[in-house]
């Protein structure tokens, strides 16, 4: 079941033209195959006088199935089980310079994001890939291509410490450009620099007539963030949330962090209006977006898959919040029965 989903998966992501009927498909599957699938990977508690205890995990994966649509079903795949396909990571290539909205601009690669925000006093640019040489060969290279001036990037916001986001630092600190991390993530970065440098949860940052404000989503990283920042689709103002990493790295502690942090997103684009969603890692979280952002001749006109809308939103933060719920279920009955996590 395991090797049927990671290969569902990789189709989506592959063939993004037919990943709505694909994943329409899986989820009229799933239903029928879910216990059998998380029996394989969670052993139920020690049997007792009534026999083997149910997996008490099961209640919350089939909730989190009810809140799952067609384009999030590779992130339902990945996030409600322990051992969730990690489709297309760290084997990705320069994706085509594009521009998603009048004001936002993806210049990353097909694995890995990086965006840049254009203001009215300049560009913001949100993660570096993972190198100086990827910085230097892609993400500049990728702006001229879209008629921006690398010369005007005012702000480097890195999401989180990991290396695939962070290891083009050095090009932009070459250059003076200012450069903004939350404070437990600059320690890996080797130290807070100055305090101008720390990101604060609710901070907001102007550039001309933007403003971008700061959410501190624990979790994935101590100091992993997420920015909620205004985009325009032909002169249409919607709001957009970039999050740096909505996925915990490490058993329960993490699991638990990242609930309390995706309750906070929550409230937080709740009140804002989000009705744009982007990851750094389209591939394993929304396959019509990673569709949309990586193949810019097959966009339809007037039709931004990127706007999801905010009730829809909405939904997937709960249904990501109830699969990290049964993750941390699944780590106790894993640990009651003493099997490795």
């Amino acid at each position: 079941m395991q090797k049927i989903r990671e290969m569902l998966a990789y189709r989506m992501i592959k063939k993004a033209k037919r990943s709505v009927l694909i994943v329409g498909i899986g989820l009229a599957l799933l239903p029928a195959t879910l216990v059998n699938a998380l029996q394989a990977q969670t052993p139920a508690p020690a049997e007792g006088r009534g026999g083997r205890a149910p997996d008490r995990s099961l209640p919350l994966v089939q909730q989190a199935l009810k809140l799952t649509d067609a384009r999030y079903l590779i992130s339902f795949n990945r996030y409600c089980m322990l051992n969730g396909p990690n489709t297309a990571n760290g084997k990705g290539d320069a994706a085509v310079p594009s521009q998603l909205f009048d004001n936002l601009y993806y210049v990353g690669r097909t694995d890995v994001g990086a965006w840049v925000l254009k203001t009215s006093d300049g560009l913001v640019l949100f993660d570096t890939l993972n190198t100086p040489e990827e910085a230097a060969n892609i993400v500049v290279p990728g702006m001229r291509k879209l008629g921006l001036d690398p010369d005007q990037v005012k702000l480097v916001v890195l999401t989180h410490s990991h290396n695939d986001h962070t290891g083009g630092l050095a090009y932009f600190r070459a250059k003076g450009v200012r450069v903004m991390v939350s404070e437990a993530d600059w320690g890996p970065l080797g130290g807070v620099p100055n305090p101008e440098s720390i990101i604060h949860d609710g901070q907001v940052v102007t550039f001309g007539e933007t403003s971008i404000t700061f959410v501190l989503i624990p979790g994935h990283t101590t100091g992993t963030i997420a920015a909620v920042f205004p985009v325009f689709d032909r002169g249409q103002r919607h709001v957009a949330l970039l999050a740096g990493g909505i996925g915990p790295t490490g058993g329960v502690d993490q699991h638990r962090a990242a609930i309390a942090s995706i309750a906070h997103l929550s409230a937080v684009t709740r009140q804002a209006g989000v009705d744009v969603f982007v990851d750094p890692h389209e591939a394993i979280i929304d396959s019509t977006a990673w569709g949309y952002i990586m193949r810019p001749e097959e966009r339809k006109p007037n039709q931004n898959e990127l706007i999801v809308g905010a009730d829809r939103f909405q939904r997937f933060t709960q249904m990501l919040s109830t699969c990290m719920q049964a993750r941390v279920v699944m780590y106790e009955q894993n640990a009651s029965t003493g099997t490795r996590q």
